[in-house]
C-alpha cells in the first residue's frame, strides 16, 4: 500500500447535459491534473449512465447526475438519481487504472 500523499485541489466541472433516453442526467468531472478528466473517461461515463438507467426499475424522476472522477489512481464513474420522492439512488463503476470506453 502506497504512502497517502498531501491533498491537492481538483478540478470540478460541470460539462454538459444528457438527455439518455427518457432521463436528464447532469455530466460533472472531476480531475485530479488537467481541467476535465480524460475525453475516454467521459464518453465512458456517458455510456455507463446509458446501461446503468436503461436497468433501473424504480419509482424515480428521471432526473439525476453523472460524475467521472479521474483519479490519481483509479477512475470513478457515479450515476446518481432521485427516486421514491425523497431517496438518492447511488451507483458506482471503478477500475484501476483507467475505465475502458465500451
Amino acid at each position: 500500500m502506497s504512502e497517502m500523499q498531501p491533498y491537492k485541489e481538483r478540478s470540478f466541472r460541470f460539462v454538459e447535459l444528457l438527455s439518455i433516453h427518457d432521463w436528464r442526467m447532469k455530466l460533472y468531472g472531476i480531475a485530479w491534473q488537467g481541467e476535465l478528466p480524460r475525453p475516454e473517461l467521459l464518453e465512458a461515463a456517458k455510456c455507463i449512465a446509458a446501461e446503468t438507467l436503461a436497468k433501473e426499475t424504480a419509482n424515480n424522476y428521471k432526473v439525476g447526475f453523472v460524475g467521472a472522477h479521474d483519479g490519481r489512481n483509479a477512475s470513478f464513474v457515479f450515476v446518481d438519481f432521485w427516486g421514491n420522492e425523497n431517496e438518492l439512488f447511488h451507483r458506482v463503476s471503478f477500475r484501476v487504472p483507467t475505465i475502458r470506453v465500451h
